[in-house]
């Protein structure tokens, strides 16, 4: 795997302005960014490459977030590295997440530096086992590196 796929992050989001706002941020860092519209095209994405990050929205028509979720790390879909999901949804809607399959949740709205960082930090830590959930939650306004970095050390 080279260096450019070890820090290949797919964004999916039906917001094409949080996909352009996420995936500018993102590039500036020198991460290769796939974006996707939908859950539909996210499968179709995690088939043909390998990610380091996946940032995922929960809520899409279509084929949602939750859907991507079920699919990944089956027999066709590999697993990513770190999967962070993107969510203005209620907490009741939360219970449905596989905490297994998830590191962290990013609450919308969001910093999108702040968000850019704490990407760039995951994707350089692909190797690492992480335990579910043990990223964060990211919530404007909180110190997500230092946090990142207590929770991996």
């Amino acid at each position: 795997m080279t260096s450019d796929q070890q820090k290949r992050v797919l964004v999916v989001d039906d917001d094409v302005n949080i996909r352009n706002l996420i995936g500018s941020v993102l590039r500036q860092r020198g991460l290769l960014v796939d974006e996707a519209e939908d859950g539909a095209e996210a499968i179709r994405l995690l088939r043909e490459y390998r990610y380091s990050v996946i940032l995922l929205d929960l809520v899409m028509p279509g084929v949602d977030g939750f859907t991507v979720l079920d699919r990944i790390g089956g027999p066709e879909v590999p697993a990513p590295a770190v999967v962070l999901v993107m969510t203005g949804a209620e907490r009741r809607a939360l219970l449905r997440l596989d905490a297994q399959k998830i590191h962290g949740i990013v609450n919308k709205p969001f910093d999108a530096q702040e968000l850019g960082d704490l990407v760039l930090a995951c994707a350089e830590l692909r190797g690492r086992n992480f335990g579910a959930m043990a990223i964060a939650t990211m919530i404007a306004g909180t110190p997500l590196l230092a946090l990142l970095n207590r929770l991996t050390n």
